[in-house]
């Protein structure tokens, strides 16, 4: 019989390394990126690699589906006990004056927009956009007599521009695969989100930056400053909150002056006020009902009321640079 010479510390220590690697590609294996997985996932609404955008990082992308207008997509971490972040696309029915139902705006002064082939809105933690109008009935989730819907949402904030191209994607692969895509969004690229301004003091001459558009005299409880926060563009949709320094109760006027056909769409056969600006049809939208105080109260702060404000605003808009 021959005797086996014992290995070398040198031999165990090769070996030990080897298994060391063998368990490192064993766990990558199971928990590395989507390498081969599908190209599409969720019903081909979204593409691997804009998941991969959306939930970066390591870890293996799976899918499940909760119902059938509604899709999650989920990154584990690099180790079973890691984080894990999601993805989650829903197909909606908004009602008809979504996103300007009273005191639920889904769109104001704080929102980065998204206009032109996509339209809606974003924030770091996901966002909405409006599906072609041939949608409904056809993407699952929509009713007839309202607007259908996309809308995404992470479990972490990422940046704008991912948040919008998710958004933008999700749009175009639901209307895809419901076989209700516009005629003219092919080819179409992303939409770069018009971004929300810092929140600065107001110019009580000229609130908002509207040139004509005064409200002096304005302040609130405690004498506090009034803020405002503006986004968007005059050319499609632009949007203005107002709120008091320090207080917590958030905008008490929301502003809306909205040209888009996708927006206007949802102000249309309502008593919201409509002018020529720039020789197109404009809406002039205001939401306060949510800020809880009194007439009483509105008065003692100076500020008029909503009929004498969307007044001086459509003064202000006609004689500036805006309407020009």
């Amino acid at each position: 019989m021959i005797a086996l010479a014992p290995r070398s510390r040198s031999g165990r220590a090769v070996a030990a390394v080897a298994l060391a690697l063998a368990v490192v590609g064993g766990l990558f294996a199971g928990y590395g990126a989507n390498v081969f997985g599908p190209d599409r996932l969720c019903r081909g609404w979204i593409t691997a690699a804009d998941a991969e955008r959306a939930l970066p990082g390591g870890g293996r992308l799976g899918q499940s589906q909760e119902s059938a207008s509604t899709c999650t997509v989920e990154r584990s971490g690099w180790w079973p006990w890691g984080e894990k972040r999601r993805l989650t696309v829903r197909v909606v029915s908004e009602k008809p004056r979504f996103p300007f139902e009273m005191s639920l705006w889904n769109v104001s002064g704080a929102s980065a927009l998204l206009t032109g082939p996509v339209t809606g809105a974003v924030d770091r933690w996901g966002g909405w956009a409006f599906l072609p109008e041939e949608c409904v009935g056809t993407a699952p989730g929509t009713r007839s007599g309202e607007r259908p819907t996309v809308r995404v949402s992470l479990s972490r904030d990422e940046a704008l521009d991912t948040t919008a191209r998710i958004v933008s994607a999700a749009v175009g692969g639901v209307s895809r695969q419901s076989g209700c895509e516009a005629a003219d969004s092919s080819g179409a690229d992303t939409p770069s989100p018009l971004r929300p301004s810092a929140v600065t003091n107001s110019d009580l001459d000229e609130v908002c930056g509207v040139p004509g558009f005064a409200l002096p005299g304005l302040r609130g409880p405690g004498g506090a400053r009034v803020r405002e926060q503006t986004s968007g563009s005059f050319d499609s949709a632009w949007f203005c909150d107002l709120s008091f320094a320090g207080d917590d109760d958030g905008p008490f006027t929301r502003i809306g002056v909205v040209k888009t056909p996708e927006l206007t769409a949802s102000l249309q056969d309502t008593g919201v006020r409509r002018f020529s600006c720039g020789g197109r049809e404009t809406y002039v939208a205001l939401d306060d009902l949510s800020y809880p105080w009194e007439p009483e109260e509105r008065r003692a702060a100076g500020l008029v009321d909503q009929a004498e404000l969307g007044k001086l605003l459509v003064d202000g808009l006609r004689g500036s640079a805006a309407c020009g």
